[in-house]
């Protein structure tokens, strides 16, 4: 049964549409368990939701690309709320725009690592507890770059087209259980995204130049509805672009002069 306040779970909580979604969702009245590596943040969130919205907030520091914390922040929120009932497995980033050829070691093992390994491991900690609970949500954040490739994305769009395997994986495996998947695959979104993938701030601006993107508040929306549909209805997955974005890549995008 739908329980009257989920508890959800976010990896990469402390910004963008992590916090975005974690905002969203505590106003609708759910529990929350935040995870992220700045953990200061986090916890400045996560106090900031509980006295505007009443509702219980666990936070803590987490990285996706160590198995040992992210069974102990999984199994310190199961304890300190009491439950698990959905998953939102947002931690990931992007890094340079660089072609196969000399794309840096370190970049492409970021990206492998924590889009989608951390991934892997956060629903492997998470999904016990789901089921135990008897109802479930599992969120992916994909990308349109999960769909289609465009030069200098080659590692960035692996690692989303994996994010995407696995939820179609997950979804056939827990047919017949009241468990529900859902990938939200987003175009153009201004977030830190651009910023961490440059490391320069005009570079990253220019990225939106004279075109309006979403935001991380419109994301959060998605996994909102999706999440407060019927039981008996679910959204396999979700392209969400800007109006002004009309191919996956960014190679047909409006903007003004």
């Amino acid at each position: 049964m739908r329980p009257e306040h989920p508890i959800v779970l976010i990896t990469g909580a402390s910004s963008g549409f992590g916090e975005a979604t974690a905002r969203l969702l505590a106003s609708r009245g759910c529990h929350l368990a935040l995870g992220a590596r700045r953990v200061d943040k986090v916890k400045a969130l996560a106090e900031e939701l509980e006295k505007a919205h009443g509702v219980r907030v666990f936070a803590s520091m987490v990285d996706t690309r160590n198995t040992e914390l992210v069974n102990g922040f999984v199994h310190a929120a199961v304890e300190a709320l009491g439950g698990l009932h959905v998953v939102v497995a947002n931690a990931g980033l992007a890094r340079g725009l660089d072609k196969l050829e000399s794309v840096l070691e370190e970049d492409w093992q970021a990206m492998l690592h924590t889009n989608v390994e951390g991934v892997l491991r956060t629903l492997k900690a998470t999904l016990p507890h789901l089921r135990k609970s008897g109802w479930g949500h599992v969120f992916f954040i994909g990308s349109t770059a999960g769909h289609q490739v465009y030069e200098g994305g080659g590692a960035y769009a692996a690692s989303k087209f994996a994010v995407r395997a696995i939820a179609q994986t997950l979804r056939l495996e827990l047919c017949g259980e009241p468990i529900r998947v859902t990938s939200i695959d987003p175009g153009m979104v201004e977030t830190e995204f651009a910023l961490v993938r440059f490391q320069d701030e005009d570079r990253a601006k220019n990225v939106y130049k004279g075109m309006t993107p979403l935001t991380g508040g419109d994301i959060a929306e998605c996994i909102r509805w999706a999440l407060e549909l019927p039981d008996h209805v679910d959204i396999d997955e979700m392209i969400v672009k800007p109006r002004d974005q009309a191919s996956y890549t960014g190679a047909k995008v409006h903007r003004q002069a």
